[in-house]
């Protein structure tokens, strides 16, 4: 089982580099068929990456969030559902988000050359609240990808786009970072509840809870800049790319420099 696994996520693989390379072409030889061929090619790929994913659900009898090939390819999963969803219900913003996908089928590389054992999983992370918990997690960073290559697309067009298309840019990774925000907090809250049920506290400030918290309040003051401050355009973008940056660190770096509650849920 866990080779047909292996053979949809690398066949998923394929159809997002050839998603890639559409955009990238499309973008560079002024072709927009190109880059709408992308699109669609992007949904053949979650076709199969979705396969392997409900595979290993079968086989672990839980969804896929313990160890490094589950983290990693499910993390890569939420962003690529979101990636589509964000294309279908904003089809002018397909030639920006489908230079997204390197990040997604870097993440199934680096998932399935990760560790495989199927772990014995402690009797509290099988609650509703840890599932509400990983899902708003997903759609966090998912989200923060979005935005951040929404700022990316902002400060690379800056100088030769039309005023109108930078607004529009600009007003996207608005939403999108308000998106985001709202995600981390309820991810934050939910995760304090199954923290409370599972240990007998709300809060132990793990470093990846303190450093989850530190991307949800650089998000707030982002927005609040603004709203009150009038932070738009360049500022906006780049707050948005440091925020990603920084959910990076929390949800797959701290594993690696301290003892963390979360070691297994996020590498």
């Amino acid at each position: 089982m866990l080779k047909t696994q292996l053979i949809l996520l690398w066949v998923s693989v394929f159809f997002y580099v050839v998603a890639a390379s559409l955009t990238i072409a499309g973008s560079w030889f002024s072709k927009p068929n190109w880059r709408q061929w992308s699109y669609v090619v992007a949904w053949l790929g979650l076709v199969p990456q979705t396969a392997a994913l409900l595979l290993r659900w079968y086989q672990t009898g839980h969804f896929p969030y313990w160890g490094t090939y589950e983290v990693y390819t499910s993390y890569a999963w939420g962003a690529a559902l979101l990636i589509q969803l964000f294309s279908m219900l904003v089809p002018a913003a397909r030639s920006i988000v489908g230079w997204l996908w390197p990040v997604v089928f870097l993440m199934i590389g680096l998932g399935a050359m990760g560790t495989k054992e199927i772990e014995e999983i402690p009797r509290t992370f099988y609650t509703f609240w840890l599932g509400v918990h990983i899902f708003f997690a997903k759609l966090s960073y998912g989200s923060a990808l979005i935005a951040a290559g929404l700022g990316g697309a902002f400060l690379w067009r800056r100088k030769t786009a039309d005023p109108a298309e930078l607004e529009r840019l600009d007003r996207l990774n608005y939403s999108v970072s308000g998106f985001a925000f709202i995600m981390l907090g309820i991810m934050i809250l939910s995760g304090s509840i199954w923290a409370y049920k599972a240990w007998g506290a709300y809060w132990r400030w793990d470093p990846i809870e303190t450093w989850a918290l530190i991307s949800w309040l650089v998000y707030g003051i982002a927005l609040h800049l603004r709203f009150s401050w009038g932070w738009r355009g360049v500022r906006a973008a780049w707050l948005s790319i440091a925020a990603l940056l920084l959910i990076l660190f929390a949800f797959f770096g701290i594993p690696l420099f301290y003892p963390t509650a979360h070691e297994h849920l996020t590498y």
